[in-house]
């Protein structure tokens, strides 16, 4: 049994966590939900020993500690997964596995890898990098790896973000096995309240750093939403029409994109200004190196890409991104943030013409605009991961013309998700194309035109919202029929 006891945690003037108690019990799911800043993430933290409270007692099997360090909290079986991984993307899948273990051989290794895949339904190929891998795939490893070192305490931070969702069941599978079968605790951090919902015997609700509410399932999704908000978040309003969709914002002749793995294409189609395009597919399937092409992290390797009348040959990254193309990636610590700058370097760096109104400015764009509310000073390592969501958005220029964007509400809540899809929404709705990859077919048919779906590297289908069902799509996903739609 763990028992956190009047934890408190304070950032400045900010109450992160204020006298927070709960218990956790061998042999059950818990779910933690509540909106971003909530406070959420930082008493996990504090829990795996990750952030040190300023008061309060932890006990856990019966030894009550002030504090606990990620090795202490690690001997007692607490382990945490954390919305983006602990690894290192330069080593091998293998070698990453083994950090923090015993000295095993690689042979050693990767029969225990193999053993511990066949409960998720996965497989990773020993040798591969890290850096090759989809952000889920690397969070689905580094849950694995906390399994490998014997952690029975398991703190989960979104973890259904990024992952398909055959590969949600057999986590959801294995995370029921553990607990009614091995005795394990889980704690889900989420926003999915359906999640929350389907999996957790309680759920803690946090509000403004407070311990608000723990209601027992069933429960109702209204209910929760309340206690999260005070008020029911709305939804977000109509999609907005496509303005002049004879005109051609972007267009792709014959062409073929080539990422680290596989190549993609030919693809030839088009998309006009204000076109909300939503792209499908499980993880892998092609997605990824699609957006990736579009703004020239991958190559164009063949074929020719058009963007507002101007044709490139080839698709440099810098040139791309100076006629306005931007790329806003899943993996925000590694591909778009940097670390240990603040909120107000970040502003800068993004808005150099700024720098006369700098304080002005980073308050109209992050406070008024996203609801970005943590101190200027902030590194961005130290952000939930929705407020590092909102400072990605911030960092948007206003007038770029196409948008390409990973999980655009990846780590928010709902009320959050609506403030980001309306912002969206009256860019397009002004003549910017956005194309987005969501692994929730839910936000993907109710935010597009039009959904291009993936599947074994391929674009097979281009789907109009009217007939864009969750079966239709699944089956798609799925390699079924796909000869019955206008592929590209």
């Amino acid at each position: 049994m763990i028992v956190l006891n009047e934890i408190s945690k304070r950032y400045g003037r900010v109450r992160a966590n204020d006298s927070i108690g709960l218990t956790l019990e061998p042999g059950r799911i818990y779910a933690l939900v509540g909106e971003n800043g909530a406070g959420k993430s930082t008493l996990m933290r504090i829990l795996a020993g990750h952030t040190v409270p300023d008061s309060g007692t932890i006990t856990v099997h019966g030894q009550s500690h002030s504090r606990l360090t990620p090795a202490l909290a690690a001997s007692l079986g607490v382990g945490m997964l954390y919305q983006d991984p602990l690894d290192f993307p330069a080593l091998q899948v293998w070698e990453n596995f083994r950090l923090g273990g015993t000295s095993r051989t690689r042979a050693q290794v990767v029969d225990k890898l193999g053993e511990l895949s066949n409960h998720l339904g996965v497989c990773f190929l020993p040798d591969e990098p890290i850096a090759s891998m989809t952000v889920g795939e690397r969070q689905l490893l580094e849950l694995l790896r906390l399994l490998d070192l014997g952690a029975t305490t398991l703190i989960l931070d979104e973890p259904t973000t990024g992952i398909t969702p055959e590969q949600k069941r057999n986590l959801f599978g294995l995370l029921t096995r553990l607990a009614r079968e091995e005795n394990h605790t889980v704690v889900l951090v989420t926003h999915k309240l359906s999640e929350a919902l389907e999996m957790a015997d309680a759920i803690f609700v946090m509000r403004q750093g407070r311990l608000t509410a723990r209601l027992s399932t069933p429960c109702g999704e209204d209910e929760l939403v309340r206690l999260m908000f005070g008020e029911a978040v709305e939804r977000a309003g109509e999609i907005p029409a496509v303005a002049s969709p004879g005109n051609r914002r972007l267009g792709l002749e014959a062409a073929t994109f080539a990422g680290p793995k596989y190549h993609l294409g030919p693809l030839n189609l088009s998309a006009a200004p204000g076109e909300m395009i939503g792209l499908a597919g499980l993880d892998g399937s092609g997605q990824e190196l699609f957006l990736r092409g579009l703004c020239g992290l991958d190559r164009l390797a063949e074929g020719s890409l058009l963007l507002d009348g101007r044709t490139f040959a080839s698709n440099d990254f810098k040139t791309l991104h100076k006629a306005g193309v931007h790329f806003v990636p899943a993996d925000r610590m590694s591909q778009a943030l940097f670390p240990d700058l603040s909120i107000r370097e970040h502003i800068l760096l993004a808005f150099p013409g700024q720098a006369g109104r700098l304080e002005d400015f980073r308050r109209e764009q992050c406070e008024e605009r996203f609801n970005l509310r943590a101190h200027p000073d902030t590194p961005a390592k130290s952000l939930s991961g929705g407020n590092q969501q909102r400072l990605l958005l911030s960092l948007i220029p206003e007038n770029a013309p196409l948008l390409l964007m990973e999980h655009p509400t990846r780590g928010l809540d709902a009320g959050s998700a609506r403030q980001v899809w309306e912002h969206l929404r009256e860019r397009c709705r002004t003549g910017a194309t956005l194309f987005f990859f969501s692994p929730d077919l839910d936000e993907v048919m109710e935010h597009s035109h039009r959904v291009l779906v993936f599947y074994d590297r391929m674009l097979v289908a281009d789907v109009p919202r009217a007939q864009a069902t969750v079966e239709t799509l699944g089956a798609l996903m799925a390699g079924k029929n796909p000869e019955a739609w206008n592929a590209a």
